[in-house]
């Protein structure tokens, strides 16, 4: 049985970790993530989802504080693993790389070149994309770079949130994970450069991104709002706070208003868009849970006067 280790940290490479844990399809020897994160007033230290799930799978966790640190290197090495699988992990340096022989691959959910960054899922959404992707790659100095190893193609759902593609990536990306360490070894895969070209980036999602300019049209503010849905949520204004809008459906017949205005409906409410309008399925107001548009229209909008800013 092939023989590797795991680096990593997130929700997502948590669950392909236990994917690939369950098909015993190769040997994780040991996981790599980060250490403990100390949170809140009280500082509890609080695991990364890829130590909770190794721990549950009796997994070795090796946790790392400085990706430079000589220690730890020694540790990984004692393992003798010839290749490591990558998912959501910071940059590694030279020093990091060279301790697998083969290299490290990394699991990459976007057709590279295309969407290199750190929210290549929740970018492709933003962006309208009817088809994604999974790629693996050899890990060189620069980020997103590397050789292609292998893709796979992935449609996207029409009303489809980031949270829900993630879930379907799952199991396609620890198969093309496994197929892809197993081809590499064994010498029968051809490496491919990533080709030159303009395209589009995946940067880390921040403030700006998620705030909802509703000047746009009805069709991108839908998109960007299932981009970041469920975390970390798009966010709007009403009433002086802030909500997060969660899920939403695009109006054939509506109420023509200004952007940002309230039209009270049978199932709701709707917001007008620069062109088109919105219907609100899922919102959260300020320390408040999240809510059904229903709710939101009973409990909060006492007239149609009512605007989203």
């Amino acid at each position: 049985m092939l023989k590797t280790i795991y680096i990593g940290s997130d929700q997502f490479s948590s669950e392909v970790l236990r994917t690939l844990a369950e098909t015993k399809s190769i040997e994780i020897s040991a996981v790599v993530t980060y250490s403990d994160i100390e949170h809140g007033r009280g500082r509890r230290k609080i695991p990364t989802p890829v130590k909770i799930a190794a721990k549950e799978l009796s997994i070795p966790v090796i946790e790392i504080k400085d990706v430079n640190d000589p220690i730890i290197h020694q540790k990984i090495s004692d393992y003798n693993a010839p290749a490591a699988l990558l998912l959501s992990f910071k940059i590694l340096p030279v020093n990091f790389l060279r301790i697998f022989p083969k290299g490290i691959i990394n699991l990459h959910p976007s057709l590279l070149p295309d969407l290199r960054g750190a929210a290549p899922v929740n970018w492709a959404i933003i962006r309208g994309y009817k088809k994604t992707g999974l790629s693996t790659f050899i890990i060189n100095e620069k980020v997103d770079f590397g050789n292609i190893l292998m893709q796979k193609t992935i449609t996207i759902h029409p009303d489809e949130t980031a949270g829900e593609l993630f879930k379907r990536m799952v199991t396609p990306g620890a198969e093309l994970f496994a197929q892809s360490l197993k081809l590499y070894l064994d010498g029968k895969i051809t490496l491919q450069p990533q080709p030159d070209g303009e395209v589009n980036s995946a940067p880390r999602i921040k403030r700006i991104h998620r705030s909802i300019n509703w000047n746009k049209s009805a069709r991108e503010i839908h998109n960007r709002i299932r981009g970041l849905s469920p975390t970390p949520g798009a966010i709007a204004n009403f009433k002086g706070k802030q909500v997060k809008i969660f899920r939403t459906t695009l109006l054939n017949y509506y109420e023509k208003k200004k952007p940002g205005e309230i039209a009270l409906t049978k199932d709701g409410f709707s917001i007008a868009c620069g062109e088109g309008a919105l219907g609100i399925l899922e919102i959260q107001p300020e320390s408040k849970v999240v809510m059904s548009g229903i709710q939101f229209a009973n409990g909060y909008i006492k007239s149609s006067n009512n605007k989203f800013n």
